[in-house]
């Protein structure tokens, strides 16, 4: 394989194309203002909202199960409200009066399936009655209670009813639970937030009772309320990068530039993702901002790279654009490409939200090409010559002396074996806590919001309360009509609810098991010895007949559907906890291995810990395959760029660093791998290579104008090197304002992806030049790159037009 680097042979093929910008500097600039206007009109039309169907691994086999049954037996999205007495229990008649007011306000909820609402005051709750031979099903509460008698008579039926007693009553009578499910079809998560904080917990929480609400469609509520904080906080990035880039060019030029390539950028990606019928996800949108960022970053290298040559070509402003415009044009291609692949690759797993994160954020950047590469040289040209003794006191100042000196320190003898050294350390700390990683969730807690935040706070008091509130739901299918009025599949519905109860995990379980043995003990003055699933088929069928035979079919198919052929156990977990979820479903697979029925079949898995299991399998399955993929896209651009496989590696060196240090960075926090925090994992893996690509385009170009190697690398961080340095600097404190984010996930990414770019970077200008340094790469030998470089007295640019006609 050659190992001649392409700009050697092709400077002036760059240069060329440089003038040829200059010369139709009006059709590019027109051109690219009409279709800015385009993209700004559609990029101020781009929604936000949340879809949890795009948040699903559509080819799963759990969501298969979810989507065919969600609508009947209850899906993931459901809202838990639980009352709470302040003293005493819930058994007076003003608090149950209460619960059944806040029952009907949560039927009246917009979205809300009327058919999957639990509670003891909704009127689809029964109970089983039997007196002088006849048998009833009345509701547990007709009406509010109006005498002790009535709230005894509801207190006894409560503490006789295995579905009410510890799943809708605490076991301590303090606290009573409505469950709602929602059809996610019509999910309006801002709408809902708001009905039930002005419905339901202004207008009822006092000082008798403390309501506490919990689900995802309250989570999601509770990150657009907390959504409406971002602006200031981007406003807030804006003016710091604004500021950092006027004090780093000492001029207003030099904050404008990179600002209007990160504009443009944003316009273009914004419009594209209304254009396509994309919305924006208030969890996502750190993403956007690190990828405008990045834009800005590669206008920084562009510009300082323009100063530079202003002050090398003796103030003359169109050979300097000329000449910054062919050095960096490979590098930065290069590294728009990697970071575009990069993006992409996240479009391999199945679910709808990561792939358009995908499709959009690879389109955002990928409009870098234009605002920096075609439009640059045009901005220039427009945009009055800075002052050359402006731009020449920049290299006495602070930041560049402190660049200076370390860039020598660096490429020492004692510097390059400090630095393997100290990576050598680096990635065996990392290595002690990579085996906390987590796919999933690491902690009960939603990891989308601070521990101490009101839902967090909510969910663990109703948790507490209740022993496990978030549902897997496994479907039992029969084989033929009347099949689930077999003993022995109701028999095995129960131990296999026995089974997964011994989990340390899973708080209660339910199933029409538990309807049988309930119903069987009502007709033997509820002694307890009958609750058991009688032997004969003919007397589960009366049981199953005196139970639902009132009920009106809307109420029953919750249960079963009409031919007994499909029902449900629905098990109530203490949390979604990633590797608890996984421990719970091989436990639930290895009973159903275990345990065939001849009419009848389990299937995983729906509600919300299905749901959830489904999408951390889907993340596993495709997270080597992302980052393989990844790295190896990354690897062939470089190699095919610089014509060298050595070079491929190198590139490499600083992302493995990072994608290291960045795993255990998320094991040692407790931030695990989930369908929100991939798509920025994964973002990661394309951003930072450019670091490595511009210090050894620069050393390749110091090579040729005939240094040594270690002269050549010294040369390479002082100038390309200074710029990644400013630039990570910059990035990092753009950062600092998403702390203040509620929203947690926005805060812990931003920070994440700052940490992702600060590794890559100190891996290029420290591990990179000590690597290169120890084993010369025959890519950077002096006779591979030859002589020569850009050409200082480049032809002016009005023979150029004259020339083109």
């Amino acid at each position: 394989m050659s190992t001649t680097h392409p700009a050697a042979s092709a400077a002036t093929r760059w240069e060329r194309l440089g003038w040829w910008i200059l010369a139709w500097r009006r059709p590019i600039l027109v051109g690219t203002v009409v279709l800015t206007a385009f993209m700004g009109f559609h990029a101020f039309q781009v929604r936000m909202t949340t879809s949890f169907g795009d948040l699903v691994p559509y080819r799963h086999p759990f969501v298969d199960v979810h989507t065919r049954y969600a609508q009947q037996f209850g899906g993931a999205n459901s809202v838990v409200v639980m009352v709470e007495a302040r003293e005493g229990t819930i058994f007076t008649a003003p608090i149950l009066g209460k619960i059944l007011e806040i029952t009907q306000a949560v039927d009246r909820l917009p979205g809300v399936n009327h058919d999957q609402i639990e509670s003891i005051g909704h009127r689809a709750t029964h109970y089983l009655k039997v007196q002088a031979g006849m048998v009833s099903l009345p509701p547990v509460m007709r009406r509010a209670p109006q005498s002790d008698a009535e709230v005894e008579e509801i207190r006894a039926v409560v503490h006789h009813s295995e579905n009410l007693y510890g799943t809708l009553v605490s076991l301590d009578d303090k606290a009573a639970l409505i469950r709602a499910g929602f059809i996610e079809g019509k999910l309006d998560y801002a709408t809902i937030f708001r009905r039930i904080d002005d419905e339901i917990v202004a207008r009822y929480q006092d000082a008798q009772v403390a309501i506490s609400v919990a689900g995802e469609p309250r989570l999601y509520g509770w990150i657009y309320h907390y959504a409406d904080e971002l602006t200031p906080i981007f406003l807030a990035a804006v003016a710091i990068l604004w500021a950092l880039l006027y004090a780093y060019f000492r001029d207003w030029r030099g904050a404008l530039r990179p600002t209007i390539t990160g504009g443009l950028s944003a316009l273009w990606g914004l419009g594209f993702m209304h254009l396509i019928g994309f919305a924006l996800d208030p969890l996502s949108l750190v993403i956007p901002f690190f990828v405008t960022a990045r834009a800005v970053s590669h206008s920084v290298q562009m510009h300082d790279r323009y100063y530079e040559e202003y002050a090398r070509n003796g103030a003359r402003k169109e050979p300097a654009i000329v000449a910054a415009f062919a050095t960096l044009f490979v590098p930065t291609l290069s590294g728009i490409v990697t970071d575009v692949l990069g993006m992409l690759v996240i479009a391999l797993v199945p679910v709808v939200v990561l792939q358009r994160i995908a499709v959009s954020a690879a389109f955002w950047v990928g409009s870098v090409v234009v605002s920096e590469l075609l439009l640059n040289p045009v901005v220039y040209y427009y945009l009055r010559a800075p002052e050359l003794a402006r731009v020449e006191a920049r290299r006495g100042d602070l930041l560049h002396r402190a660049i200076a000196f370390a860039a020598t320190r660096i490429v020492s003898a004692r510097g390059r074996w400090v630095s393997l050294a100290a990576w050598a350390v680096v990635v065996v700390g990392a290595s002690t806590q990579l085996r906390h990683l987590t796919v999933g969730d690491p902690t009960a807690a939603s990891p989308l919001l601070w521990p101490d935040s009101p839902y967090n706070q909510a969910h663990e008091r109703i948790q507490q309360e209740f022993g496990g509130v978030e549902p897997l739901i496994v479907v039992v299918e029969g084989k033929d009509d009347g099949a689930l009025q077999e003993p022995q599949v109701l028999e095995r519905m129960e131990d296999f609810q026995r089974d997964l109860e011994r989990d340390p995990s899973v708080g209660s379980s339910f199933s029409l098991a538990d309807v049988v043995r309930a119903v069987h003990m009502t007709f033997y003055d509820l002694q307890p010895r009958w609750s058991v699933i009688p032997a004969e088929r003919s007397k589960i069928g009366s049981l199953f007949f005196y139970f639902f035979a009132n009920q009106p079919p809307s109420e029953t198919t919750r249960f079963v559907d009409p031919a007994f052929r499909t029902s449900h156990v629905t098990f109530f977990c203490r949390d979604h906890q990633g590797d608890n979820v996984r421990r719970i479903i091989e436990r639930a697979r290895a009973f159903i291995a275990a345990h065939p029925m001849d009419r009848a079949t389990f299937r995983l898995a729906g509600g919300l810990i299905g749901i959830t299991a489904a999408a951390n399998e889907e993340i596993l399955r495709n997270d080597l395959l992302m980052n393989l993929l990844g790295f190896g896209t990354i690897f062939v651009t470089v190699v095919v760029t610089y014509r060298s496989v050595y070079a491929g590696v190198l590139a490499l060196v600083g992302l493995v660093m990072a994608n290291v240090v960045v795993n255990a960075y998320m094991g040692w926090r407790n931030i695990g791998v989930n369908v929100q925090s991939l798509p920025v994992v994964t973002v990661g893996v394309g951003f930072g290579v450019d670091y490595a690509l511009y210090v050894i385009s620069r050393a390749i170009e110091e090579r040729r104008a005939g240094r040594d190697l270690r002269s050549a690398l010294e040369s390479a961080l002082r100038t390309a090197g200074g710029a990644v340095t400013f630039t990570v600097l910059a990035l990092v404190c753009v950062t600092l304002p998403w702390t203040f984010s509620r929203i947690r996930f926005d805060a812990e990414m931003g920070l994440l992806l700052a940490l992702w770019m600060a590794v890559s970077f100190l891996a290029s200008v420290t591990l990179l030049p000590a690597i290169l340094l120890t084993r010369a790469p025959r890519f950077l030998a002096a006779d591979a790159v030859g002589g020569g470089g850009p050409s200082p007295g480049a032809t002016p640019l009005e023979e150029r037009e004259a020339a083109i006609g």
